[in-house]
């Protein structure tokens, strides 16, 4: 997988993720300030709610829009070629027989990105599985805590 195509997909998801974000804010603050929210009793309080997801939408619209940001200043680092898993590294893991691929970033840990019939998860330092495989290179195997086994297939 070309790594470099994959990180300017995920820096377009996170765009798009801000740009949905802010979209759903502007609705609700707009429905919250609208003739059809005003409270008609005093346990009445749509307009209020209303207020409150525009505020939760505006924060994630924020939190998207610092991850493309922090990801942007890092990128010269994240795309150099890694050897072991360690940040920045694209790295494909078999799970008893199961095959997973994941990107190790410093934010948007959770994100999946879909490219060529693959899905990629982006995972944080925070994680366990980045905790427990920090530093493993290719060929290196490790054990979960449900018991089953994994093995580094390829890193990037």
């Amino acid at each position: 997988m070309d790594k470099t195509l994959f990180f300017n997909t995920l820096i377009d998801t996170l765009r798009e993720e801000a740009l949905h974000a802010v979209k759903a804010s502007q609705d609700a603050a707009e429905y919250a300030t609208s003739e059809e929210s005003r409270a008609e009793s005093q346990w009445d309080t749509q307009g209020l709610e209303a207020s409150y997801l525009a505020a939760g939408q505006a924060g994630q619209a924020k939190q998207w829009a610092d991850a493309v940001e922090e990801l942007q200043s890092e990128r010269e680092d994240l795309l150099k070629t890694n050897t072991d898993v360690s940040l920045g590294a694209l790295f494909k893991c078999d799970f008893d027989g199961s095959e997973e691929v994941f990107f190790l970033a410093g934010v948007a840990g959770g994100q999946v990105i879909s490219m060529d019939h693959i899905e990629v998860t982006v995972i944080t330092a925070q994680s366990p599985l980045a905790a427990r495989l920090r530093g493993y290179k290719v060929g290196d195997t490790f054990a979960l805590p449900n018991a089953k086994f994994g093995e580094i297939l390829a890193i990037e």
